[in-house]
Order: C-alpha cells, then structure tokens, then sequence
C-alpha cells in the first residue's frame, strides 16, 4: 500500500492524498482503486475520508519511520549535479555499499532504470522511490536536488547526511525570474542536514560564501582542499591535490569541471566515513552518465554528446575540448522555446568564439517560433556558423564535415531522447542519430 499525489499513480488498496490542487481527481483516484482519502479540506467523499491539515506532513510521517535509516546525499548546483551523483554511485557500489541514484537520467537501482518526469519527482514519487530502495536493502541513495524543488519543497521533510553545491550560474531564470531568487532557492539545502552534516562547496563558484554554515562540516574545494595540478590528455586525466597529505588520481573523465565532480564525490564519500581507500587503483573505472561529455571515436575524430545547456556549461566543455589535440572543433547546438531567452545569445559568443565552425540547430523549440529563437541566438554569432533548423540534418552536416584529428561537440540534449515541437514531443537521440550516420 502506498500515498500518492497523482491519481494516474493509485492503484487497488493505496491512499489519495488530496489538496486544492488535484482535488478535481479524487473520483479518478476511486475509480483506480483507492482504499482511503486523506483530505487538507473540508469534505467528505464516497470511501473512507481523513481529514488532516497537511498532506504533506501526513506523508512524510506515514514513511519516515520505514525510510530513516537510509543514508541520503543531495547534490545541488547549476552544473554538475547528475556526473557528481552518479560518481558517487559508482564509487559506492564499486566499496559493496548497495546504493540508488536518483536524478536527470532517471532513478538507477540494481540493473533496473526508471525514467522521472523531473530532476527532483514530486514528494509522493520521491518517498515511494526511498522505500523502494530500503525495501531492496539499499544502505544509501544520492539525489539531485534542483532549484525548483527545493523552491515547491518538493524534498519535505527529508534531511541529508551530506550535501554538495557544485556551483552557481545563470539558469532557470524563466522560472526564478531573479539571479536572487534561484540563489536563495539553493539556498534551502544547507538548512536540510542531518548526522554528520557534510557540506562540500567549490571555491571557484562565485557564489560559494553564500553556502557556509556553521552548523556543517564545511569542506571547500580550492581552500580545505587544494586542486595542486590537474592533466588532460585523450584519454585520461592526472589529479594531484593536497589535504592534510598530497594525494594523486588517474581518472578517465575529461575536463577540468568533471576533476571537480569527481572531487566532490571523493570527500563526500570519505567524510561519510567510507574506506575510499579500496579503491586506490579503481578511480579510472569510474565513467560519465550516460550524455555528460559522451565520447564516440569516428575514424581519427572525436564526437562528444553532452547536456550543456547553459552559458557556463558551454563555455566549460568547449575549453576542455580545445586544450586536447585537434585541427578543429565543430559544435552543434540550439536553445529550448519558452524558456529563459537571454542566454541565447551569450551562448551564441561563446559558441563561436571557441569553434572553427557553428552549427545553430534546433533544440527542443516547444511553443516558440523556431526562427525567433535562432535570431536571439544569431546576435551573438560573431565566427564561421551555419543554421540547419533540423537537428538530424545538422548532426549529419556536423559528421560529414569532419576531416582528420577533429572535433565535433553536439551539445544540450545529451541524455534526453526526445524533442518538443509544439506540444508534441518526438522520439529523438543525438547518440541514436551519430550511431546510424557513421554507420551509413
């Protein structure tokens, strides 16, 4: 038996949890087979009704005392939430620790994947996807926890034994509207700790003053914790950092902001008191989540697929790539409709200003004019650029165009498999797409 929000979700012998807003779907609920409503209003209903004056509350009291004793980890940040979680994932199943991630590609437990809607699901997925976990012997699940649930609470009573803030930029102003906004949003986690109260903050954020409490265990990248060389070559980066002793890493990732992720998973991962030790030869096995710096060898090229969807994190994965050897780099890349439109061009300049060649694309245009959108992305294209409205016709363009030791960055989709035009969204893989090119 479990509570849900949704009445798509009830089914024969769970509760309906009903508010203002979904009130009108309490019939849907019964009709699914609900047992029991539990109401914050004022009525009664056809089966068996109990009012109380929170649903929320009611909920995180119903499974708090079945889910407690799962270690959590909330990871937050502009960039860099889904590598760090799902590092820390690895990095824990790799020690036997049985743990779940939950985020932007979905939630992974054991060999099973389940697609969420949302970074962060709403309260009633997220508790009944923790007491899947402690169900199935999990000791710990690490999250992403984004600026809109943490705004909407979407994380109601839960408290975490160790939090990271990866880093603050632009992003999700459609919806914060204010750089404030989305800052004080973060903001919420630092007060949701428990235990030992590990919070991991990055020096090189901006912002990261903003995130220190003295009621954590504060441990700063770039202060506590020293980045005294990093290396990258094709196909491996060297870490040297210094603590209260030097310690050394071979990593597969690639980039600089992938050493701090993984950074922010080490410490995590040791403060909580695991023995990282076990894995001194190991750290090269960790990999990137599926659609975060993606790599494809074609013939003597480079094809990366990654998220980057925000001024920042262009910026990062397009210096990362212009330090390897190449004789060019081609990006591909659009801006989402509806959504916040004065970083397109910024992303334009950006874009251009570290490509032989730009390939404006669409990406996920939604109910906005594809062409209003590119014309906001144009006025900052001020290099070599090109505009293919059809996101397959530019990636095959892009592959096309590659000649000997280039590069090709198809970037802001990533892991995501589908494309919103209008209100209708398609079947559509970037991964999916370079696969059946290179193949023909």
């Amino acid at each position: 038996m479990k509570l849900w929000l949704n009445s798509k979700k009830v089914k024969e012998g769970d509760y309906f949890l009903v508010n203002l807003e979904n009130e009108k779907f309490v019939n849907d609920a019964i009709k699914n087979g609900a047992k029991k409503i539990i109401t914050e209003l004022d009525k009664n209903y056809e089966i068996e009704t109990i009012k109380v004056s929170d649903v929320r509350k009611y909920l995180y009291q119903f499974y708090y005392d079945k889910i407690k004793d799962l270690i959590l980890i909330g990871i937050t940040g502009t960039n860099g939430k889904t590598t760090t979680c799902y590092l820390i994932y690895q990095m824990l199943n790799m020690l036997g620790v049985k743990t779940a991630y939950l985020g932007t590609i979905g939630f992974y437990l054991d060999d099973e994947i389940i697609k969420l809607e949302n970074t962060t699901p709403s309260l009633d997925i997220l508790y009944n996807l923790l007491l899947d976990s402690k169900t199935k012997n999990c000791e710990v699940v690490v999250m992403e926890v984004s600026s809109h649930a943490l705004k909407q609470d979407r994380v109601y009573g839960l408290l975490f034994d160790a939090i990271g803030v990866t880093n603050i930029t632009r992003d999700h102003l459609d919806y914060h509207k204010t750089k404030k906004d989305y800052i004080e949003s973060k903001k919420k986690i630092i007060s949701k700790t428990r235990n030992k109260k590990i919070c991991l903050l990055n020096k090189k954020s901006k912002y990261y003053k903003k995130f220190i409490s003295n009621k954590n265990n504060n441990y700063i990248i770039g202060k506590d914790i020293k980045v005294n060389l990093i290396a990258n070559k094709f196909d491996k980066t060297i870490v040297i950092v210094k603590d209260k002793i030097k310690r050394g890493f071979a990593l597969s990732l690639v980039g600089n902001f992938n050493v701090y992720n993984f950074l922010f998973c080490y410490y995590i991962v040791k403060n909580l008191g695991f023995d990282v030790n076990e894995l001194r030869d190991k750290f090269y096995l960790l990999k990137e989540p599926p659609g975060r710096m993606q790599k494809i060898i074609y013939k003597t090229n480079m094809i990366f697929i990654d998220y980057a969807h925000t001024p920042d994190a262009i910026l990062n994965v397009l210096k990362t790539v212009s330090k390897l050897k190449n004789k060019g780099i081609i990006t591909i890349f659009g801006c989402g409709g509806n959504r916040d439109k004065e970083k397109r061009t910024i992303m334009g300049k950006i874009a251009c200003k570290y490509s032989f060649l730009v390939i404006f694309t669409n990406d996920n245009p939604r109910n906005e004019d594809e062409k209003e959108i590119m014309n906001d992305i144009l006025r900052g294209a001020k290099g070599k650029h090109e505009v293919i409205y059809d996101r397959k016709e530019a990636i095959k363009r892009g592959v096309q165009l590659l000649k000997n030791n280039m590069i090709l960055m198809i970037l802001g989709k990533g892991h995501e498999d589908y494309q919103i035009i209008g209100d209708t969204k398609y079947h559509f893989s970037d991964l999916e797409v370079v696969n059946d090119i290179i193949k023909e």
